[in-house]
């Protein structure tokens, strides 16, 4: 499934079939992908160039000249595909654009997730999709700001960075894979992490996702995993398979309705030992005990029965 590396990717890959081009035609499919727009809005993207493509975690913003624009999302099966003009469309494309030289740019997309919005630039930009998004990690990460983030919340190490408000562009791969690195319980209360669990995380996070980027970057565009792709991740949808590291058998658990795929022995289960347990003990607030109205006692306290 398409995350921040896969969006990098395509990133680069739109940036190169588009450079020089000019759109001579633009045409979308009325499906779920342009909800909410007309399918002649998109077409007015004929005639225009491209600026630039800009990736903002999982999204594309494509500029185009006279501030025209177009933000894309891949969704979960979505992607773009250049093919020749001879060349017939392939299935699931939901929107192409043809170009002067006679090639042409598909977006397909099986499961209908992706999502194609056409607008002013100045105003995708400013889209509450994009201003809800943490910091890009690929750059680098504050690992001060990531640190303030998790143990502000009680959720689970997997839930809290698969949030796009913590880190924009992780998604259930790159989590599954950087808690790995980092050798940390998916399981585990984000509120109990220390500075240096922390800064542990954030390079496992950047190790991942240029790894990735390594493995996948290509001309052509990704065959994903559930397509029939080549995995790889060291532990993303290796259930049962050796762990590269210490060879125990990959187990995989239900996390927010997410598979979460881990090696029990290089990520042990988190038991609350040690210093981030207790601090985490403590913080927990006590149970208070509720009396039913009908049937408290009363009987007055001790000390007034005394005074009596």
């Amino acid at each position: 499934m398409p995350e921040l590396p896969e969006v990098e990717i395509a990133s680069r890959q739109l940036r190169s079939w588009l450079s020089g081009r000019r759109i001579v035609s633009a045409r979308a499919l009325r499906s779920r992908v342009i909800r909410g727009q007309a399918q002649a809005r998109f077409a007015g993207l004929s005639g225009h160039g491209l600026l630039d493509v800009e990736r903002f975690g999982k999204w594309m913003l494509l500029s185009f000249d006279d501030g025209e624009g177009l933000l894309s999302h891949l969704g979960m099966t979505g992607k773009w595909v250049r093919r020749g003009a001879s060349e017939p469309a392939a299935a699931w494309v939901r929107a192409s654009l043809e170009l002067d030289d006679g090639s042409a740019l598909d977006y397909r997309d099986m499961r209908l997730f992706g999502r194609l919005i056409r607008g002013k630039t100045e105003e995708l930009r400013q889209a509450k999709a994009l201003r809800a998004l943490g910091p890009d990690p690929l750059p680098g990460i504050d690992v001060e700001r990531l640190h303030a983030a998790l143990v502000r919340t009680r959720r689970s190490m997997k839930e809290a960075l698969m949030d796009q408000r913590t880190l924009a562009g992780l998604g259930n791969i790159q989590v599954a894979e950087a808690l790995h690195r980092a050798h940390l319980d998916p399981r585990r209360p984000a509120t109990t992490m220390t500075r240096e669990e922390t800064a542990r995380l954030a390079s496992a996070i950047g190790e991942s996702l240029r790894a990735t980027l390594r493995d996948e970057d290509s001309p052509e565009p990704i065959t994903y995993v559930e397509e029939g792709g080549e995995n790889v991740f060291l532990v993303y949808d290796r259930l049962g398979q050796p762990c590269s590291t210490c060879g125990t058998p990959i187990e995989r658990i239900v996390q927010g309705g997410r598979s979460t795929f881990f090696c029990p022995t290089c990520q042990p289960r988190w038991r609350g030992r040690g210093a981030a347990g207790k601090k985490a003990r403590r913080r927990a607030p006590a149970r208070r005990l509720r009396v039913p109205r009908r049937g408290r006692s009363r009987r007055r306290p001790l000390a007034a029965r005394k005074r009596r």
